[in-house]
């Protein structure tokens, strides 16, 4: 196993172990009583932290071992070296003067290739990880989103009920069945971003062939 799958899996595993500690607590309450409902309200919101927690964990790890790489620029794939370039970019669109813009083109870019990859800007969650922007955060790095377009509403449904949550909102999560569909989407979300990125890294799909 290399030493990233290692440190995903074990990420992966301390989050699930607890909620499932969280879920126990939740069965044993008394049903509909205020401490089952005050437990399914804390599974909730701890459930959006571990899938917002994992997925940045994710890119973290994944761009790092990117870096760590030494790949250049002129030999990663495109939305890689795009990203990597995110604050050469940034100082071009401060100063589009026609004289910028051909140092830009004759050196600055040129010089940019040549390095090695690097990310001066990571992918952010904005501590609130809706569907749209988890999937444009794996577009952005060529991962997969097709189990964040197949859950969609479910993704849209944990942040925004916790957010609810957070503002003091009496938000009744009615049941551990109703949680657990909602669960079930972003396990399938976390674990294909999991697979994915330990997969990219293996195979260096990063790099150009």
């Amino acid at each position: 196993m290399s030493k990233w799958a290692a440190e995903i899996e074990e990420d992966l595993k301390w989050r699930e172990a607890e909620l499932g500690s969280l879920k126990l607590a939740a069965v044993s309450a008394p049903p509909k009583s205020d401490r089952q409902r005050a437990l399914l309200r804390a599974l909730w919101t701890m459930l959006y932290a571990h899938y917002e927690g994992f997925c940045k964990f994710c890119w973290d790890l994944f761009l790092s071992e990117i870096e760590r790489d030494g790949c250049l620029r002129s030999k990663a794939v495109e939305s890689i070296a795009i990203l990597s370039l995110s604050k050469t970019f940034q100082e071009l669109r401060g100063d589009t003067s026609a004289l910028a813009i051909w140092s830009f083109a004759q050196t600055k870019l040129p010089d940019a290739m040549r390095e090695p990859v690097a990310f001066s800007s990571r992918l952010e969650t904005k501590s609130n990880l809706w569907a749209n922007l988890a999937r444009e955060n794996n577009a952005a790095v060529g991962l997969p989103t097709g189990q964040i377009e197949a859950n969609v509403s479910q993704i849209n449904a944990i942040v925004g009920r916790r957010n609810e949550i957070a503002h003091g909102k009496k938000l009744v999560v009615e049941s551990l069945d109703d949680y657990s569909t909602y669960e079930q989407a972003a396990m399938l979300v976390m674990h294909e971003l999991a697979v994915a990125v330990v997969d990219q890294l293996d195979k260096r799909s990063f790099a150009l062939p």
